[in-house]
């Protein structure tokens, strides 16, 4: 089987692409105030076009006012991607709008979605070998649940390389993972947003810090609004697990 496929996720792009990759993710997961201008998202794309790079934007999570005004952006963007571009979702709110302008893109599921077992404490457990792979699975590994994606018309996930491993995908699902920064949690109630602050946050996000519990030696990371752990080690053979793509954060997740 050929290597996974390299990707880099940038939210600020440099002059000249990186050696190495083949494609761009830009956007946001985690945080709607995060999200680039209809202008950025455009300037990214052409950037990715201009490096020959493939290009991905990731939409975060949302509510239902944040949806709608992500949706007037979408208007925008949408009708300029092209076959090979793809849209990452964070939230099944936006799969609607999406498909509403255009049947025939590509969606992506994003990783906020994948329903892994995310706590650095897993490792420490005692486990059998089938609460092993129970762990190491996610929401999309069931026939019932591939089948509904196939429906769907998705057939990517994004995956976030857990600590205790990974199960490999059931066919035909195909999976991006991303490293070396794990989600672990997220909230909509962000410590550094002030209350009621409405348009653009002054929040210092980018800014990593990192916690330490007693009962584990794993840092976490807290960006804005989420958690992350961090884990280097990837998959020995990553496209057996299904895996044919692996997100590089070269910044800080966003």
């Amino acid at each position: 089987m050929p290597d996974p496929v390299r990707a880099a996720f940038l939210s600020a792009l440099p002059k000249n692409p990186p050696d190495g990759f083949s494609r761009l993710y830009f956007g946001s997961e985690f945080c709607f105030w995060r999200f680039p201008a209809a202008s950025q998202i455009l300037q990214a794309r052409a950037w990715a076009q201009s490096a020959g790079w493939g290009f991905t934007l990731v939409t975060p999570v949302v509510g239902e006012d944040e949806r709608l005004r992500l949706d007037t952006l979408l208007r925008v963007v949408v009708p300029e991607l092209a076959r090979g571009d793809e849209v990452v979702i964070s939230d099944w709110g936006v799969l609607p709008s999406l498909r509403q302008r255009r049947d025939d893109l590509e969606i992506v599921l994003g990783r906020t979605l994948s329903g892994q077992k995310r706590g650095p404490r897993i490792v420490d457990l005692d486990l059998s070998d089938e609460q092993t792979d129970y762990f190491r699975q996610g929401s999309w590994y069931s026939r019932s649940a591939v089948d509904f994606l196939v429906e769907q018309g998705i057939r990517r996930v994004e995956l976030d390389n857990l600590l205790q491993g990974l199960a490999a995908l059931p066919e035909p699902l195909c999976g991006s993972l991303h490293t070396p920064y794990a989600m672990v949690t997220s909230s909509r109630n962000c410590p550094f947003r002030p209350a009621n602050t409405r348009g653009s946050c002054p929040a210092p996000c980018g800014e990593l810090f990192t916690l330490q519990a007693g009962d584990t030696d794993s840092l976490l990371y807290q960006d804005g609004n989420t958690q992350f752990l961090r884990n280097e080690q990837l998959p020995e053979h990553p496209t057996e697990l299904g895996i044919d793509r692996l997100v590089h954060h070269l910044q800080e997740p966003c």
